[in-house]
């Protein structure tokens, strides 16, 4: 199905299934989590504590043996103990290296950058 601008609200950043070990920290608390899925604007990722939206976290993970993402990020949803995280602060270098990489799963799994949406 083709992106279109029109129907912007249908559609989304594609979310790519993973599982990759994480460890984040909120000031004194600090934990462990799996993220679940990546797409170019955040991650969702299971954790056993519980948070709310507009928490920061500082995550930090090695997604493949030469890419360990570490970055500032917000709370944007939370369900049950998923939480969905907007990156919001990265080092430039370490974005572009992300977005090349999830690029390249998109491409060998012939993804488009956007999938459908439905609420």
């Amino acid at each position: 199905m083709e992106y279109n601008y029109q129907t912007e609200k249908e559609w989304r950043l594609t979310r790519i299934p993973v599982e990759y070990e994480a460890t984040y920290h909120m000031g004194d608390i600090s934990g462990e989590g799996i993220i679940t899925d990546v797409s170019e604007g955040g991650i969702a990722m299971r954790v056993n504590q519980t948070f709310i939206v507009g928490d920061e976290l500082v995550v930090e993970s090695m997604i493949s043996s030469n890419l360990i993402l570490e970055f500032t990020s917000e709370i944007r949803s939370v369900q049950g103990n998923i939480l969905g995280i907007e990156i919001k602060e990265i080092d430039p270098d370490l974005k572009e290296r992300f977005l090349n990489h999830i690029d390249g799963i998109l491409r060998m799994h012939k993804l488009d950058k956007r999938e459908r949406y439905v609420t």
